[in-house]
């Protein structure tokens, strides 16, 4: 097992992971399958508690989310499959939260690396790791990109059409 740090890389040793992100706190996890332009295809590659599967990649709720992800059921046109993480509760901040991803092997439930990103605050939503394709093989990439504007505000980056509450009269 490795512990990670931000912006380190290691290659996947197994075809098949699962992500889990802990903290003190209930997070929601979701997935972003992205293309070579670093933006989903259509919003069906946002993988998330309400549409819980796309090509390669799963969402599995218990007592942690877990993102499962297939990397020979990813299609050739998805570059990196991003796993994000958001509170559960409205106006909550990750400020004296420490999340941890652990990536594991899928099939032997083996730990292959831990990261948690230091130094949060006012962020809502984070970018946790990368599952990404280099050069025909698969890595995982440390990120703790946080968001103060939420996963809607990360959905957006990535191209994802986010629907706005319409206000009351």
């Amino acid at each position: 097992m490795t512990a990670m740090t931000p912006g380190s890389n290691l290659p996947l040793s197994a075809p098949r992971v699962a992500v889990d992100v802990t903290a003190p706190s209930k997070l929601d996890v979701s997935a972003l399958l992205l293309s070579s332009e670093g933006k989903v295809r259509s919003d069906d590659d946002f993988v998330f508690y309400n549409q819980p599967s796309a090509p390669g990649v799963t969402h599995s709720g218990g007592a942690a989310d877990t993102i499962s992800v297939d990397t020979a059921a990813v299609p050739a046109a998805i570059e990196k499959v991003v796993v994000t993480a958001s509170l559960d509760a409205p106006g909550a901040t990750f400020a004296g939260t420490e999340p941890t991803a652990t990536v594991r092997d899928a099939q032997s439930n083996a730990v292959l690396a831990t990261f948690t990103p230091p130094q949060l605050g006012p962020e809502t939503a984070l970018v946790v790791v990368e599952i990404y394709r280099r050069g025909g093989a698969w890595k995982v990439r440390a990120v703790g990109q946080g968001y103060a504007n939420g996963l809607g505000g990360i959905a957006a980056d990535f191209g994802v059409s986010v629907e706005e509450p319409t206000p009351p009269p």
